[in-house]
Formats: C-alpha cells, structure tokens, sequence
C-alpha cells in the first residue's frame, strides 16, 4: 500500500508546483474527509456479546455512535453458521409507537438494546460505524495512506484539483475536476449495480383484490 509520501510524489511529478508540503496536506487532509463521507469508508466492525437479561451496553470510550450505519445481532446459536439479524434504530420519542423488537435506541452514550422475552446471554453484536480518516502530519507521511488502494487515484486527482486551483489554472482546474467527478460518479455507479434488483423478498405469484 502506497504511503501518503508516495502519494505526494506522483501528485508533484504530475503537476509542478511551488507550495509546500505543509500546504499540500492540507488539501490531502479535505480530501480523505471527503472522500471517507462521499464512498462511505467504513471502519472494522465493534463486537461485543450480550448478557442474559441485561438491555444496557455502554460504548467504549471515543466511540462515536452518530457514525452507526448497521447494528447486526445474533438471534440463535445454531453451529456452524449462527443467523444474525439488523436490529431497527428508534429514537427515545419514538418508543410509544416501537414493535416489541428487536430494535434498539441509544441513551446517553449506552446501547439500550429491546429484545422479545428478555435479552438472549452470549448473542454477538456487530455495530458497523463509518470510518474518519487521521489527520496526516508531515511527521507521519512516510506512513501507508488510510485510504484503501482502488481509491487513490481520485484522491490524487483531488489534490491536483486543489492546486490547479490555487494558481488559478483555469484549464487544468476543469480537467481535473472533470476527472474527478467522473471517477467518482463511476464508482458509486458501480455500487449501485452490485445492489440486489429488489430491497426485500418479493413474490413473483399476482394476487387479486377483494
């Protein structure tokens, strides 16, 4: 994996400039942001069994929970292949109107998971969170670039958008921001023709209406 050095080489080779690297990171750093948020970067899932009984879980310390995309839960035990099910969000003004669950909610900076019967003990859950990018620091460069390697490419092209810009590089501006507009447009594309045709089970048999 290229590190963010790396990165900034092909970025000067490809486009000769004169700002610093200080300078440049900066514009690396809005990148990644941007980037993490607009691909939906996520970050390795949080794991933690449930206890018999008990609703409450707090998170650990700087987890941020307004990141949560998927809360995945284990509902049975069966070996080799568990069956895992994504628990519902409802917020705590919402409960009055709440199915009898699973869902979950979350009170102050705890989990409070709702569960038919009472919570099953020793049941996995996975919370899948979107990722942050760390800030890159000229001290820290000559390490591998969080950002996963198939989509470097645009974040180059980003950078070379934004020093394009600084030099009022009307042309080399719109080029590569087309590029870059492109690339991306391209990959969500792709995502989206990965997606299964239909969002649930549908059945194919025509009922008629009384």
């Amino acid at each position: 994996m290229a590190t963010v050095t790396e990165i900034m080489a092909d970025i000067n080779l490809r486009y000769r400039n004169t700002f610093t690297n200080a300078q440049k990171l900066v514009w690396l750093n809005e990148e990644l942001r941007e980037l993490f948020d607009v691909l939906e970067i996520d970050s390795p899932p949080y794991a933690f069994k449930t206890v018999g009984g008990e609703n409450i879980y707090p998170f650990p310390d700087g987890f941020d929970f307004t990141k949560i995309k998927v809360v995945s839960m284990q509902i049975n035990a069966s070996s080799p292949n568990p069956t895992y099910r994504e628990l519902p969000f409802k917020r705590n003004d919402d409960n009055v109107f709440a199915p009898g669950g699973p869902w979950y909610t979350i009170v102050s900076n705890t989990m409070y998971i709702v569960y038919p019967g009472g919570v099953p003990d020793g049941m996995t859950v996975y919370i899948y969170c979107d990722a942050s990018p760390t800030e890159v620091l000229e001290s820290t460069m000559n390490l591998p670039c969080e950002l996963p390697i198939e989509y470097q490419e645009i974040l180059k092209i980003g950078v070379l958008k934004r020093i394009a810009g600084a030099r009022k590089d009307i042309v080399m501006y719109n080029n590569y921001n087309a590029d870059y507009q492109e690339k991306v447009a391209e990959e969500l594309w792709e995502r989206k023709l990965k997606e299964p045709e239909f969002v649930q089970p549908t059945s194919s048999r025509k009922f008629r209406v009384r």
